[in-house]
């Protein structure tokens, strides 16, 4: 029997069995019951919707909210850096001084720093209102005694003279400027400059007002390199405004500079900017945190009206006579975070539609072929619980991508309660304090993380931050493995809807700071100790003369062969060779504006090994030197040569500490006729394969603080490339290879010909 006849067969036993009235009644009352449901269903659907969208809604801008008080706190971080290094420029005494024999050098090393602070222009203005330099960041250094700064305000000297103001840096006023056919805006700010500092010509300061810095800070390129990376959701982006409201920054380049509510206006009159006008008066100006929504006219290329989220923070700015607030906003289109939702649930009332239909007509069919349809009904059910899986699972996904922001950053993020319970923590926690990252700090004591002379005090700040409910900021220095690191936290409450509240921590790591500073602060006294140097040797130059005259005066007196004239002889001779070494070192000692460009490779080899010997025998160290006879002179300075041979020589005698085997050899040959080659050689310890690439970085030293700069390779790799060479260096570490280890630096310098002058 095929279905056709059996499905009329059993239509005709159901019509029999309740007849046409009956079953008219019982499919109006399913289709009646089946349409309520549906009704009931999708305004559940709606409702539930509307309710997830504000949970959404909320949730998203509380993580804007993170954003715009993390950058917010990352700009007021680089703009107080910036103020800090300027300060502690001022306090050398080559700025004080206005020393131009040593400023000039100063600078130089230093505007690496003040790129990175954003640090546009310096000038240095006297107390008698003369320029004494002026620093372009972009263009170079001018220096030289200017004419009197008549284009300088009067108020600026004012302010500096102030001294209440002293050893501060001090926040003016801002001007627009054109910077690559776009505005920036530029902030001015006054140092003032008194002579506090001692060196070899100021032994005394005198403690007088000098002057003052002015420098320019370019606002608009500091607060970019932060807000330029942050972005909220698929097109959310970042702007900034200061205290009257101008735009710091925004992606709009023609909104920088212009005040923002004439800006909008002026874009798109037909929109009226009320409620946004009214939070940035109300809330951001006044240096309030918070978050909202406003209508909007447009958003990035799309033109048309739309609310958007928004999220802001302040960043606090201390100025001449108030503190005033500039404010960061994050913003995100609201139809982006909603749509998601309706998209969702429009495809799960869709899905409701569609099973109540299906149920509708199993109902239908169990009524008609005594339900043989129920798997049907099991699969569909079972393919919406699949699809309400999927949606927790994209709900679960949406979570985790906002917790990843906080996760990636390179800064400590973790929080803790009263009692020094650590609830949340990000890998970079692990990763500084060398805990391995699958070890969850969660639920574990500060104790963990903390050495045990620190933990007491964090504990006092975390109670002290409870209790007050303000922020606090510290540094600290902490030592982890082998490692000594500076870091500086931020403390901050945080309504965690607990019994307990809790207390953010925001770490970051100022290791490298720290020690650019004291490298800079030994760096000058170096400089000191070689004066000093010079001047000892002038002094022992004048009674190592007079005891050798009277010596010779007194050889005349004695017969040669008596013993008065053997002892003289002794005497004599040990005079001399210490006439010599003090010669020597003023050889070293003398610097010279002139240089020379022909240089004697082996006479300079010679004359470094003899200043040097006296420290090689000390250190039980063999020095072997083979030196080609025949080498045609090279370009370059002489003085340049033995201060590099002798930086070469310094390390391989530190890198020879503890070794058994302690061997220097120098070798020199004719590589080619353009080419002269010199190899200095050590069986030291050699250096990692990890440091190798970064030994000619400035300031970079494996050496305790106190035993170098991190400048001799260095300043050694500058002198040799100035001459048209190249310095190079092979090395086998100790814990590679011990028998083999080793260094060996080679210097390549061309030949001298009267053509290159």
């Amino acid at each position: 029997m095929g279905w056709r006849e059996w499905f009329q067969g059993n239509t005709s036993q159901s019509y029999q069995s309740f007849g046409k009235k009956e079953l008219r009644k019982i499919l109006i009352g399913i289709g009646i019951a089946t349409f309520l449901v549906i009704c009931v269903a999708t305004a559940l659907g709606v409702n539930n919707m509307r309710y997830v969208k504000n949970v959404v809604r909320d949730q998203f801008n509380e993580e804007q909210l993170i954003l715009a008080r993390t950058s917010a706190q990352r700009i007021e971080r680089s703009f107080h850096h910036a103020l800090s290094d300027l300060v502690f420029l001022s306090t050398f005494p080559a700025i004080q001084y206005a020393d131009r024999k040593h400023y000039e050098h100063l600078l130089a090393l230093t505007l690496p720093i003040l790129k990175k602070d954003f640090i546009t222009e310096i000038v240095r203005i006297k107390d008698n209102g003369k320029k004494s330099f002026v620093v372009d960041i972009e263009n170079g250094l001018s220096f030289g005694e200017h004419s009197f700064a008549h284009d300088e305000p009067a108020i600026h000297m004012s302010v500096a003279r102030d001294v209440s103001l002293r050893g501060k840096a001090i926040p003016l006023e801002t001007k627009n400027v054109e910077k690559d056919g776009n505005i920036s805006v530029w902030m001015t700010v006054i140092v003032p400059i008194y002579e506090d500092a001692i060196d070899a010509e100021h032994p005394y300061p005198s403690r007088r007002f000098a002057g003052y810095l002015r420098a320019s800070i370019d606002l608009t390129d500091m607060i970019k390199s932060v807000l330029s990376t942050v972005q909220s959701g698929k097109t959310g982006y970042s702007w900034a405004i200061d205290h009257t409201g101008t735009f710091l920054y925004h992606p709009e380049d023609d909104f920088i500079g212009e005040n923002a509510f004439e800006a909008r206006t002026r874009k798109n009159p037909n929109i009226f900017f009320i409620k946004i006008n009214e939070i940035q008066k109300r809330e951001m100006l006044q240096g309030k945190e918070g978050v909202g929504s406003y209508i909007s006219g447009w958003h990035r290329e799309i033109v048309a009206p739309m609310e958007k989220l928004i999220a802001y923070s302040p960043v606090k700015i201390v100025g001449l006579d108030r503190t005033t607030f500039w404010s960061v906003a994050v913003v995100a289109p609201i139809h982006e975070i909603e749509g998601v939702v309706s998209r969702v649930y429009a495809r799960q009332i869709i899905l409701q539609g569609m099973v109540l239909c299906a149920i509708l007509l199993a109902s239908l069919f169990m009524i008609l072929y005594e339900f043989r349809w129920l798997s049907i009904l099991e699969t569909e059910v079972t393919k919406k619980t699949e699809d309400i899986k999927a949606y927790a699972r994209e709900l679960e996904q949406s979570e985790a991508k906002y917790r990843s922001l906080v996760e990636s950053a390179e800064d400590i993020i973790f929080s803790v309660d009263g009692k020094g319970v650590i609830r949340t923590a990000n890998p970079s926690t692990n990763r500084l304090f060398g805990i391995p990252e699958n070890i969850s700090l969660a639920k574990k004591s500060i104790s963990e993380i903390f050495p045990g002379d620190k933990t007491e005090e964090q504990q006092r700040i975390i109670e002290s931050v409870i209790s007050s409910g303000k922020s606090f900021r510290t540094e600290e220095t902490l030592v982890v493995g082998n490692h000594t690191l500076w870091l500086h936290f931020n403390y901050i409450p945080i309504k965690s809807g607990e019994d307990s509240p809790l207390v953010l921590v925001i770490g970051r790591d100022m290791t490298d700071w720290k020690q650019i500073e004291n490298q800079l602060i030994n760096t000058e006294k170096l400089a000191s100790l070689g004066t000093l140097a010079a001047g000892v040797a002038h002094e022992l130059n004048n009674p190592l003369g007079i005891m050798l005259g009277f010596c010779e005066l007194l050889l005349e007196r004695f017969e040669p062969g008596s013993m008065e004239y053997n002892d003289l002889k002794v005497i004599e001779r040990h005079g001399l060779h210490c006439k010599s070494i003090v010669e020597r070192l003023l050889s070293f000692a003398r610097f010279s504006e002139e240089r020379e460009n022909i240089c004697d490779v082996n006479e300079n080899v010679r004359l470094v090994v003899s200043v040097t010997e006296h420290t090689l025998e000390m250190n039980d160290i063999s020095l072997e030197c083979s030196l080609d006879e025949d080498l045609p002179p090279v370009t370059c300075d002489p003085r340049g040569f033995q201060q590099v041979l002798l930086n070469l020589i310094t390390n391989a005698v530190h890198a020879l500490r503890g070794r058994k085997e302690k061997r220097i050899s120098i070798r020199t040959r004719k590589k080619d006729d353009s080419f002269v080659e010199i190899t200095v050689s050590d069986t030291g310890s050699g250096i990692p394969k990890h440091i190798l690439p970064r030994i000619f970085d400035p300031f970079f030293t494996t050496k305790k603080v106190g035993e170098g700069t991190g400048l001799g390779l260095s300043v050694s790799y500058g002198i040799i490339n100035q001459f048209g060479g190249s310095i190079s260096c092979e090395s086998i570490a100790e814990e590679d290879d011990p028998v083999r280890a080793g260094t060996t630096f080679t210097i390549i310098l061309p030949t001298y010909r009267e053509d290159t002058l």
